[in-house]
């Protein structure tokens, strides 16, 4: 069922596979609740999709309880809120169809369950956190705030001063590796108090995993850089690696030097300012891609359930 027909990234056979699957549009549910009995719709609404309803009202909007007077009075100032008008209707322009995302999505998924049996697909929802909580992750589901992947020069966000380095990834190419990187994140988590190393490797094995689901998918869309920064990542690669290694940052587990590594932002820090941001998980990418490359009879799921980043390092040969 699998092979390696390129050194970058396994393969899954998925010929002949399928299955049935949407993502739910819980945003257009949510929106077109009758606002004369709001407190019944909830309910009616937390019936249908209870992995979601209650968290997303009383969580993430922070309504209150749905059983409560103080939702349907937050409901009904939010439906009435012209900001919250805009943002609705235009997300639902411009994601009338969602055809080719869920096909995508769904291909991604069939390969997940070659290279991860056993693996338990959630639900997948979209919602409208109005660029606040972008990602939901629950017992049973995940879901996406549709409104944070509206292109970069989407209106609203230079009106509530996004920052650049976070609009660049708020695109439409982004939502499917979103999903499978939530999923699998979710599902395997991180050892707490590893040091930096075990961190990169860590995000390297999600990256590589999700490249292998979307086998077609740019790696700089996986990685969530431009062609410029992905470029320069490749031509500064060993310099990045001798420097980690020199100075023994690799083995900090100092909370502020990992998220200098690790995290959104401008750049990465210890690098200057040209360099793209998060290269320590662009490190981690290459040390698992070495990894796999020279150890073919690691599967997905063992890469995954493996802890040690140092072993994986050792054995990875990375140069």
């Amino acid at each position: 069922m699998v092979a390696c027909s390129s050194p970058e990234r396994r393969e899954a056979n998925i010929e002949g596979k399928d299955m049935e699957f949407h993502i739910t549009r819980f945003d257009s549910l949510f929106w077109n609740i009758d606002t004369t009995c709001v407190n019944r719709e909830l309910q009616v609404l937390d019936s249908l999709h209870p992995e979601i309803t209650r968290i997303y009202v009383e969580k993430v909007m922070l309504m209150g309880s749905i059983d409560s007077a103080m939702a349907a009075v937050e409901y009904k100032n939010f439906r009435n809120y012209p900001a919250v008008i805009d943002v609705y209707t235009s997300t639902q322009e411009a994601y009338q169809d969602m055809n080719v995302i869920e096909e995508e999505l769904k291909l991604g998924l069939l390969r997940a369950q070659v290279f991860l049996p056993g693996l338990k697909l959630p639900k997948f929802y979209t919602h409208i956190s109005f660029f606040n909580q972008n990602i939901i992750v629950g017992d049973g589901f995940i879901s996406l705030s549709i409104d944070n992947y509206m292109g970069e020069n989407y209106c609203f966000y230079d009106s509530i001063g996004i920052y650049s380095y976070l609009k660049r990834n708020m695109r439409r190419e982004k939502i499917v590796s979103d999903y499978l990187t939530a999923m699998l994140c979710s599902e395997f988590l991180t050892k707490a108090n590893g040091n930096l190393l075990d961190d990169m490797i860590y995000y390297g094995k999600i990256l590589y995993c999700v490249s292998c689901m979307l086998p077609d998918e740019d790696e700089s869309v996986i990685m969530g850089y431009t062609n410029e920064q992905m470029k320069w990542a490749e031509e500064h690669e060993k310099d990045l690696w001798g420097q980690l290694v020199e100075t023994h940052m690799i083995f900090s587990e100092n909370i502020i030097d990992k998220t200098k590594f690790l995290h959104d932002g401008p750049f990465t820090q210890p690098f200057g300012q040209d360099s793209p941001d998060r290269l320590g998980a662009y490190l981690g990418w290459q040390i698992v891609k070495s990894y796999m490359k020279n150890n073919q009879d690691v599967s997905i799921m063992q890469l995954l359930q493996e802890t040690e980043g140092q072993k994986i390092l050792k054995q990875s040969s990375y140069r």
